[in-house]
């Protein structure tokens, strides 16, 4: 009778484990968007436990501090758990290039970091700032929105695992 009740719980346990990127060279996956623009660099030790890469801030509009985008992968020695994007709103005022370079991004990293045409709950999501989560591919892919506590910005995150 017990198999019965935590099979179903098994289940959802297990399809959550099995999520994964296809990428999973560390070398393979810092360089994933260098041709956007985005290089992100050399498998690092983080002095945390953790390891990874980034890029650097890509300037996104003009002025003191424009809008920038920066991609970070996260993980062990040598494996990776995650890539992400973050998009820093430094200017709201002058948000739709930022948000159409997050969202062409983005689009290139799902295809690249899961074999997947990015969903349209999650472009929808990055247009309008509100968080989600979507199943693409074998993966998942979260957006998340952090207001900042000046009021003068936020930033987006766009998280594939």
């Amino acid at each position: 009778m017990w198999k019965l009740v935590f099979a179903p719980f098994l289940l959802l346990v297990s399809a959550n484990c099995l999520a994964e990127l296809v990428v999973t060279s560390p070398s393979e996956a810092c360089s994933l968007l260098s041709e956007s623009g985005l290089p992100g660099g050399t498998w690092r030790d983080q002095e945390d436990g953790t390891w990874g890469c980034s890029s650097d801030y890509l300037d996104i509009g003009a002025g003191s501090l424009p809008n920038n985008l920066a991609y970070y992968v996260d993980g062990g020695v040598v494996s990776i758990t995650q890539v992400k994007l973050v998009l820093n709103y430094n200017k709201p005022s002058s948000k739709e290039s930022a948000t159409k370079a997050l969202l062409s991004a983005s689009s290139r990293l799902s295809q690249k970091a899961l074999g997947v045409k990015l969903p349209a709950s999650i472009s929808k999501a990055i247009n309008s700032g509100k968080p989600t989560t979507s199943e693409a591919g074998s993966g998942v892919i979260d957006v998340l929105r952090e207001d900042w506590p000046n009021g003068k910005g936020y930033e987006v995150h766009v998280v594939m695992r």
